[in-house]
């Protein structure tokens, strides 16, 4: 590429970049409302944005004495992560009225946003309840289409409940909960099938979960298919609350759920910009480091670390449903350091090049090509990493797993690809020369 075009592409892709970078912090009014910036585009979890409070009471009406306040907050954080919550803050409250010997339970999480991009409280309250509800599980069964009676009388005969997926079938959806009953509760239900058509109602306290008809393919083995119909209002999100609390069951003790109260984030009002700024000093560090170890490769590695940081957040905008908690930003951070090892490892092989007799654009082109699959490599094993943490963790941890999976994928594609164009258009400007890489051949 001749010197004047590359200057020019480059002015220009320079040009984008800063342009970018400051929209990414900038926040003007525009028209009725005000742009806040790429950071402000990114939907951002409980920990870093603040949620809405709830305040769980004992009821008055409860009848067991809570023994084991410990045991009914592990129960509340198991609850919320199966519903989906990464980061949330679940604790014991002490009255500071001394003849209350009970403990209140404070609830704080971030609501989802919903199509307009608000946040979606009714969502959240009504999770919330779920976790918190109370009672017994109870199956009935019959012929009528709202059965009375009681066919089973305990909720250990259930071994798990998941919400499997979405039917739909004469304009209407259908969401479908597969229940795994244990082998006794399973002989018991077909029994009763066997007497001609029967309905089975599932119950929570006052609650009705599930109320169908079942048929000879409900069940395949010891696990029972029931459906909530779209057409009656409901939705996946009470397909999954329902699939929990049959699961689940009811808490041992009764709370009264307060409203909701707005709260701000456990780490500060400035926790969202405070770790852009910690994400970007990174890359500067990094930066920094090759500037000293290959002098013009560190504004190579400058611009491709830049612009992996951008493409990584408009992939947090670009894809649903992800929200950046702190654990995302530490895999941000991360994906950052497995970049910069992708660059160290191009350099080491343009080094290697031309040490060995090549000149300074042969050891240029053999040098990627040889970092290939070294690259290639590092990237796949994180990605798994990062897909083995997703499946298998909850939490904070899961967030990590999201953005680090998704780094693994952007790094890779910012050393083979954007580090190679930034290449070929800064070293045609500077002739190939040997100095501007601090490349220098073996002593004779």
């Amino acid at each position: 590429m001749k010197k004047g075009k590359s200057i020019t592409l480059l002015t220009i892709v320079c040009v984008l970049m800063a342009l970018f970078i400051a929209m990414t912090f900038a926040t003007f009014p525009v028209g009725v409302k005000n742009y806040n910036g790429v950071i402000g585009a990114i939907e951002l979890d409980y920990d870093l944005k603040g949620g809405t409070a709830y305040t769980l009471t004992l009821a008055k009406d409860n009848v067991e004495e809570v023994e084991d306040i410990d045991e009914v907050i592990k129960t509340l954080e198991k609850r919320m992560n199966a519903l989906g919550y990464q980061t949330y803050s679940v604790t014991a409250v002490k009255s500071t009225d001394e003849a209350v010997k009970d403990y209140d339970i404070r609830i704080e999480a971030k609501a989802s946003t919903n199509k307009y991009g608000e946040p979606d409280t009714t969502a959240l309250t009504q999770d919330i309840s779920v976790a918190a509800a109370y009672g017994e599980l109870k199956f009935y069964g019959g012929s009528s289409g709202s059965p009375t009676d009681e066919i089973l009388t305990d909720g250990a005969v259930i071994k798990n409940a998941k919400y499997a997926g979405i039917d739909a079938g004469s304009g209407s959806a259908y969401y479908r909960i597969e229940i795994n009953f244990t082998d006794y509760a399973t002989k018991e239900i077909k029994s009763k099938m066997s007497e001609g058509t029967f309905y089975l109602k599932v119950t929570l306290g006052d609650t009705t979960l599930m109320n169908s008809e079942l048929s000879s393919n409900s069940f395949s083995g010891s696990t029972l298919s029931m459906w909530l119909d779209g057409s009656q209002g409901a939705t996946e999100a009470d397909a999954r609350r329902n699939a929990l609390q049959i699961s689940s069951g009811g808490l041992a003790y009764k709370y009264d759920v307060s409203d909701g109260v707005a709260v701000s984030a456990p780490y500060g009002e400035n926790a969202a910009l405070i770790s852009a700024v910690a994400i970007y000093a990174v890359a500067i560090l990094i930066v920094v480091a090759f500037f000293v170890l290959g002098k013009g490769y560190g504004f190579i590695s400058g611009l491709t670390l830049i612009l992996s940081l951008l493409i990584e957040a408009l992939m947090l905008i670009a894809v649903p449903g992800v929200k950046l908690s702190l654990g995302g930003v530490f895999g941000i951070i991360l994906s950052t350091i497995l970049t910069a090892d992708g660059l160290m490892i191009i350099y080491r092989r343009i080094t290697e090049e031309f040490k060995n007799g090549k000149m300074t654009k042969t050891a240029v082109k053999n040098g990627f090509r040889r970092s290939t699959f070294p690259i290639l490599g590092a990237c796949v094993a994180a990605a798994a990493v990062a897909l083995c943490l997703f499946l298998l963790t909850t939490g904070t941890v899961k967030g990590f797993a999201i953005t680090f999976g998704i780094g693994a994928v952007v790094s890779y594609i910012s050393t083979m690809l954007f580090a190679r164009m930034f290449a070929s258009l800064i070293l045609p400007i500077t002739g190939y020369g040997e100095k501007f890489l601090n490349l220098k051949r073996e002593d004779a």
